[in-house]
C-alpha cells in the first residue's frame, strides 16, 4: 500500500454516508479500491451501495487536493505510524466483525500483538487502591501465560494493568482516544513511551487528532472488539466502564468482574447491569484463561502489512 493507494483510500472513508460495512461490500463487489476508483457512476450505483446522493461528495473528492493526506502519511513516515485498513487481511478478524468496526487503525509498536490472544481490563478512575492493586496482580499473571493485556491507558485500573503486564516482561496494548501523536493523560507520556518500545499503541484517529469525550467512550468498543475477554474491576453508573460493558455485550465477548465481596469502590455500575451482561465473578484469572484457550479464532502470527 503505497502513498497513491492510501490517498485514494482515505477519499474513498471520507464519502458521506459510506460507513465501513459499505466500504467492505464495495470491496467484495469490484474487488480492489482502483476499480472503485475507476467505476464509473452507473457503476456505483448499480452496485446498490453507493446512493445517489453519494455521488457529488465522492466526485468532489476524487478532483480535491491531496495535501491534507499529504500530510497526514509523512507524519506517519516521520513517527512510524503504520496503517490497517479494514479491507487488509492484517486488519483483526474479531475486531472486523463488531457492530461499528474502525475504517482503518494507526499503529504504534509490535504490530504483531495484533495476532495474539488478549484480555481487556479495564476499570473506574476512581478506583481504590485495593482494586488497582488486583488489576496490576491479574494483569501481570495473565502476561506470565504469554496473554496480552489490552486497556485504554486511563488513570486508575488502566494504568495498573499496563504496568502489571510490563513488569511481567509482558505484552500490552493500548487503544488511545485522540491521535497518536496527541497522547493523553500528559501524565502517562513515560508508560505510552514504554508500551511504544515493547507493546502497541492504538487509535482509529488522525495521529495529530487531540481527541474528545466521544472519542474516548468511541475506543472502548475497540477496546473489547480486539479482545477474547474483558474483566471489568471497578466501575460506576453513567461513566466510561458502563459504556464499555455495554459494547462487549453487544459484541458477545464474556465478561468477567472481581469477586464483589472483595468490596473494591467504585463498584455500584458493575453490580446494576452484572445479570443483565452475564457477568461472572472470579478470584483469580484461572476462568478467563480456560475461555482464552478455547477460543476458536485461529492466531496465526502473520507480518503485519506497513505502509511504509
Amino acid at each position: 500500500m503505497d502513498n497513491e493507494w492510501m490517498i485514494k483510500w482515505f477519499k474513498l472513508c471520507n464519502v458521506k454516508g459510506l460507513g465501513p460495512r459499505k466500504i467492505i461490500k464495495l470491496f467484495d463487489y469490484f474487488d480492489s479500491l482502483d476499480r472503485v476508483w475507476t467505476a464509473s457512476n452507473d457503476e456505483l450505483l448499480r452496485s446498490r451501495i453507493f446512493k445517489e446522493s453519494m455521488i457529488p461528495y465522492w466526485e468532489k473528492l476524487k478532483e480535491a487536493s491531496s495535501e491534507n493526506f499529504e500530510k497526514i502519511l509523512t507524519e506517519c513516515k516521520q513517527n512510524d505510524i503504520s496503517i490497517v485498513p479494514i479491507t487488509s487481511e492484517d486488519f483483526p478478524l474479531r475486531l472486523k466483525v463488531i457492530p461499528n468496526p474502525p475504517v482503518h487503525l494507526f499503529l504504534q509498536g509490535h504490530t504483531e500483538l495484533l495476532q495474539t490472544k488478549k484480555v481487556a481490563i479495564v476499570g473506574s478512575r476512581q478506583s481504590d487502591e485495593k482494586s488497582k492493586k488486583w488489576a496490576f496482580t491479574q494483569s501481570a499473571d495473565l502476561a506470565k501465560q504469554g496473554v496480552t493485556v489490552v486497556s485504554g491507558g486511563a488513570v486508575g485500573v488502566d494504568y495498573e494493568a499496563h504496568r502489571g503486564a510490563l513488569e511481567a516482561s509482558g505484552k500490552t496494548i493500548c487503544v488511545m482516544g485522540p491521535g497518536l501523536l496527541k497522547l493523553f493523560p500528559e501524565k502517562h507520556l513515560d508508560l505510552f513511551y514504554e508500551i511504544k518500545k515493547k507493546g502497541l499503541l492504538i487509535s482509529e484517529n488522525l495521529p495529530s487528532f487531540p481527541g474528545s469525550r466521544i472519542a474516548l467512550l468511541q475506543r472502548n468498543r475497540i477496546t473489547s472488539g480486539l479482545s477474547d475477554a474483558l474483566i471489568a474491576v471497578t466501575g460506576t453508573s453513567g461513566h466510561g466502564v458502563m459504556t464499555q460493558l455495554r459494547h462487549a455485550y453487544e459484541q458477545k465477548i464474556p465478561i468477567f468482574c472481581p469477586k464483589l465481596n472483595f468490596k473494591f469502590t467504585p463498584i455500584d455500575g458493575i453490580k446494576e447491569v452484572k445479570q443483565e451482561y452475564k457477568i461472572t465473578e472470579i478470584e483469580s484469572i484461572n476462568p478467563v484463561l480456560k475461555v482464552v484457550e478455547h477460543n476458536n479464532l485461529s492466531y496465526l502470527a502473520s507480518k503485519q502489512v506497513t505502509l511504509f
